[in-house]
């Protein structure tokens, strides 16, 4: 295995050759072309237009002879390399040394994550699990340097080669074609009668040079680790934005789930591989003929849980009414905290954890709306009447410091004590003198007390210092 600073690395090759198609998720015959040779031709396609008999490489002429409902988008590199960097960052969640290799390999370092994982196979399931729920279709490749893992990976062999004197033995008898050269160098290898691999293993890298040209040894050397292949790892950005364009407007919110499943599981991954969590993100729903439509996706308590991330996207979604087709969305967030986490049941591994608070009260939030549950907070106003107001539920922790003491129930409006009842009840604090609001209608010269009557209730009483043979009786303490 290669060494970087004394560590040991291995590599896992993620292989995704059909990017461009994943992000369609398109269940009709569809294909991606591009121009060669003076020629429009099928460069990948969909398994609906390969039952059709499409192939890569066949002239678009003969595809729409083939099959005329076929439906096509050109080939963009930009969009690839975008997604292949999108696939990293999700990548980063199972280890803190991911890279791309384009247009189609990210390379993961898993040695270090054995610990966490138990084996490095639990580690490929869970990748190509999670892989597979993200909608895209890959295959693994696992050796010791990155163009050995990259190799395997394409030609699809399920083995992992942890040793890197086991490489020669492994790779022999792939093809050629696989290896990452000029065209014109993989022609001139199979014109000479080179077809796989060991055949070149044996000629003197000398006699190679002479042939094919130095970027033959190189290759070779680098993918049997004879040579340093140094990887510059991903950095992660500080805000997290996905985007995602239709090839036909959706009119039903239900349409929207595959794409919105990808950019929460997406964000999750994000978010663990920073070990944080988050509140709020924006989600926008884009028109073609319309102002974008912005919803605020909010949660009590920071979380970082796919699952948890949809579903409340989901019942937010289900209460929008489209005021246009939607030709696209996009996800910003920039907001993000630490996280509370909780430890599972260690001896009870298989009873189902309960749901926290948080996610019920989002859940509730997200489907009754954000104005349906609601907190009461303190205001910076001395009258009673306007020194508190409703508040999301999330700002229940955000309260003003040494405020005085107040009751629980608040009376809508102040009720004058018949003077029978003045003796009735006992002053047991000193005066609270209340004067403001002369700048509106209502002002207020009040002095306060907490009274208490013979049967031990608790009042919150004042008088008016225009009145002051008359008491009022404002609230009740609990």
């Amino acid at each position: 295995m290669t060494r970087s600073n004394g560590k040991t690395l291995l590599w896992a090759s993620l292989y995704l050759p059909h990017l461009l198609l994943d992000d369609t998720n398109s269940d009709k015959p569809l294909g991606i072309i591009e121009r060669r040779n003076h020629r429009q031709q099928i460069r990948c396609c969909n398994p609906q237009a390969q039952q059709a008999g499409i192939y890569p490489g066949m002239a678009l002429n003969s595809a729409y002879a083939l099959l005329p409902d076929l439906s096509v988008i050109d080939y963009d590199p930009t969009r690839e390399a975008q997604l292949l960097s999108h696939v990293g960052e999700w990548a980063m969640q199972f280890s803190s040394i991911v890279s791309t290799h384009p247009p189609n390999h990210v390379l993961i370092e898993i040695a270090g994550s054995k610990m966490l994982f138990d084996s490095f196979e639990s580690i490929i399931h869970l990748i190509e699990a999670e892989l597979d729920a993200l909608g895209y279709s890959g295959q693994i490749g696992i050796a010791p340097t990155p163009l050995a893992a990259n190799l395997l990976a394409k030609a699809n062999l399920r083995i992992g080669i942890t040793d890197r004197q086991r490489l020669s033995s492994a790779i022999s008898s792939l093809p050629v074609s696989l290896l990452e050269l000029p065209q014109d160098t993989i022609e001139g290898l199979r014109r000479s009668g080179m077809h796989q691999i060991g055949s070149l293993l044996n000629i003197s890298p000398a006699s190679l040079t002479r042939r094919f040209g130095c970027s033959c040894v190189d290759t070779i050397d680098r993918l049997l680790g004879r040579h340093p292949d140094p990887r510059t790892p991903m950095r992660l950005s500080d805000i997290f934005e996905r985007e995602c364009n239709f090839t036909v407007e959706i009119e039903d919110v239900s349409a929207l789930q595959f794409a919105t499943q990808r950019m929460t599981s997406e964000l999750s991954a994000f978010l663990i591989a920073q070990d944080k969590g988050i509140n709020i993100f924006q989600l926008s729903l884009h028109h073609e003929r319309h102002q974008s439509t912005t919803i605020d996706i909010r949660f009590l308590h920071a979380t970082s849980q796919s699952r948890h991330l949809h579903r409340v996207l989901t019942e937010r979604l289900s209460q929008t009414e489209l005021i246009a087709p939607v030709c696209g969305l996009s996800l910003f967030a920039d907001n993000f905290s630490n996280i509370d986490r909780d430890a599972a049941d260690f001896f009870i591994k298989s009873r189902q954890q309960q749901k926290t608070l948080g996610e019920i009260i989002d859940k509730l939030s997200s489907r009754l709306g954000d104005e349906a549950l609601y907190t009461l907070s303190a205001v910076d106003d001395h009258r009673p009447e306007k020194a508190w107001r409703k508040s999301f539920i999330d700002e229940h922790s955000k309260q003003l410091p040494q405020w005085p003491q107040r009751p629980l129930w608040l009376l809508p409006e102040p009720q004058p004590i018949p003077p029978a009842r003045n003796h009735s009840f006992t002053i047991e604090s000193t005066a609270e003198r209340i004067e403001t609001g002369w700048w509106e209608s209502d002002d207020v010269r009040r002095d306060y007390f907490v009274a208490i009557d013979k049967q031990g209730a608790r009042y919150w009483v004042y008088k008016d210092r225009c009145r002051q043979e008359q008491w009022f009786m404002h609230g009740i303490f609990a």
